[in-house]
């Protein structure tokens, strides 16, 4: 018998997990967030700023980039697809602003016909994927609207980048904080004025995507509550899509 638990023991010590893989791009992802995602403020709107000259420099971006085109994501179900396809997002987000080596906006990206979101691709698990195709293929059809702000643009106005990784375990925790910290963000968030509200455009252009919850205001009040029972949307922050870091 001992030597049978020894047996078990050799096995789950030599040979790791299934997705062991699949997590493999974490490690690195994880460093690059934690040395160059850092809070401050820019044109007057706080914002979790991006190094992206330090985050070009640094050699954990193509190793974090070689690993999660690896992954599988046939493979992934459940909280570790949403986890992974937010991280691939903003990954992928970060390198197209590196590797333009664009330092004004990620709409200037491209020529006059050019759509950074959709005009680029990058291959993961022997597919190719645009941002779009991230986004509203995948993503938004899972029917969670958290992932609004979640997912990062490189602007200003966007929901900020998470200083890490968001993971299957810990991922309903993080998209609430998430959530809470944009809303609480009042240059790009949520302002409100007695019983009328300023929100981002985001709930606008996608106010489809909490009509399940009951809608806008209702999400919004979910994590917010100070926002009365009879506040109105009265108007939309202009969106700033200035890009949400430096090259220094």
């Amino acid at each position: 018998m001992r030597r049978f638990f020894l047996f078990l023991s050799i096995i789950f010590c030599v040979c790791p997990p299934v997705w062991a893989a699949d997590q493999a791009y974490l490690s690195p992802y994880n460093a690059l967030l934690a040395r160059h995602v850092s809070e401050g403020e820019k044109q007057g709107i706080h914002s979790a700023l991006v190094d992206y000259q330090g985050w070009s420099k640094d050699a954990r971006h193509a190793e974090a980039m070689r690993l999660i085109a690896q992954v599988d994501p046939d493979a992934l179900s459940g909280k570790e697809k949403e986890a992974f396809w937010i991280n691939a997002y903003n990954l992928l987000t970060v390198d197209l602003i590196i590797r333009h080596n664009e330092h004004i906006s990620i709409k200037h990206i491209g020529g006059w016909f050019t759509n950074p979101w959709k005009d680029y691709h990058w291959t993961i698990g022997g597919r190719q994927y645009s941002l779009a195709e991230i986004e509203h293929g995948i993503l938004r059809k899972i029917g969670d609207p958290r992932i609004h702000m979640a997912i990062n643009c490189a602007s200003l106005s966007c929901p900020d980048l998470r200083a890490s990784a968001y993971t299957a375990a810990g991922l309903d925790d993080q998209l609430d904080q998430q959530v809470r910290k944009f809303l609480h963000n009042d240059a790009k968030g949520l302002r409100i004025t007695r019983s009328d509200l300023e929100v981002s455009k985001i709930f606008d252009w996608y106010a489809g995507d909490f009509a399940r919850g009951g809608g806008v205001i209702a999400f919004i009040r979910r994590y917010d509550p100070r926002v009365p029972q009879d506040a109105v949307i009265a108007d939309y922050f202009d969106y700033n899509w200035q890009l949400d870091g430096t090259w220094k």
